[in-house]
């Protein structure tokens, strides 16, 4: 990023030194707002979230069956023999300890089911920004967020939406 930001200043001082000032294009994309508005990314996102709503229910009914055995064990605690009170406090902590690891095991794979469906957004939005910047010889096309200031003349954020939504309505996406 740094490397960008010098480079532009360079430019900004010194514009014949790199290109002519009349064929300097800059343009800048939104990448967030294209995932969140383009149709691939509302697919993605309501899939993720049906992912996570079965993931929450399962983890819901483990959690509901532990308080039962907790209730249980408080319940008849006091009229157990030690031995038959221990067996059920082992179960319990087992029981907890395994629900612990399917709780993280379940954020851990939602984690890296949600890197994996941007991983493929984001490689759709790059070709076509490459093909934008292509076809409209653009010099340098930056992400919104590598920029400090940009004014909406420069922002083809629509455009690549417009394109990605056309580009992804004729090829079906795999995994999303």
């Amino acid at each position: 990023m740094r490397r960008t930001v010098w480079l532009l200043f360079f430019l900004a001082l010194f514009p014949s030194a790199g290109w002519p000032e009349d064929t300097l294009k800059v343009g800048v994309v939104d990448v967030q707002r294209v995932i969140s508005e383009s149709q691939v990314g509302k697919r993605a996102k309501e899939k993720f979230q049906a992912e996570v709503k079965k993931a929450e229910a399962e983890l819901l009914n483990e959690k509901q069956e532990l308080e039962r055995l907790k209730g249980d064990l408080d319940k008849k605690g006091a009229v157990l023999r030690a031995e038959e009170k221990q067996d059920l406090e082992r179960q319990f902590q087992r029981r907890y300890r395994d629900f612990l690891r399917a709780m993280q095991s379940s954020q851990k794979e939602l984690q890296q089911r949600q890197n994996e469906m941007a991983a493929r957004i984001l490689d759709g939005v790059r070709k076509v920004v490459v093909e934008i910047g292509k076809k409209e010889a653009f010099t340098l096309i930056l992400g919104q967020f590598q920029t400090l200031y940009n004014g909406k003349a420069i922002d083809i954020t629509d455009r690549v939406i417009e394109l990605y939504n056309r580009s992804s309505s004729k090829a079906p996406t795999a995994g999303n």
